[in-house]
């Protein structure tokens, strides 16, 4: 009975997170990401299967480093970011046409309240991205 004592005053001292990474977990299951990610891993699989003269050095590279970037993009998905990704494709959606607009109709949708939510969201992700990347 000793041998449970220790795991299981982890997982009650951990319960919190442990709950939030099922979330996540389940969030990704139910996205197709994870589908996704054991995809690619059978496709790396299959690439070490490979004798070395079809494996080129800069492909094998950029496969790692595209697994890697999306491993680390699956495992840091919280709710926010999740329904702001989601507002986002939401809003691609409902773009069916639109016209040619130049900067007098942009200075005319600069008027609509939803226009200047969007572009301050916009502008603070631009900052974000370029504190980032310099």
């Amino acid at each position: 009975m000793e041998v449970l004592t220790k795991p299981m005053e982890k997982l009650a001292e951990n319960g919190d997170a442990i709950l939030k990474a099922v979330d996540k977990l389940i969030y990704l299951e139910n996205s197709g990401v994870v589908d996704k990610l054991v995809d690619m891993s059978r496709a790396v699989l299959a690439k070490k299967r490979l004798p070395e003269e079809f494996i080129d050095k800069d492909v094998q590279e950029v496969a790692t480093r595209n697994l890697e970037f999306l491993l680390t993009l699956a495992l840091s998905v919280d709710d926010e970011i999740v329904a702001t990704v989601e507002n986002v494709l939401e809003a691609f959606k409902k773009i069916k046409e639109f016209e040619p607009a130049g900067i007098v109709e942009a200075l005319k949708y600069l008027r609509d309240a939803d226009v200047q939510y969007a572009l301050g969201f916009l502008l603070a992700f631009a900052k974000n991205l370029g504190q980032k990347i310099r």
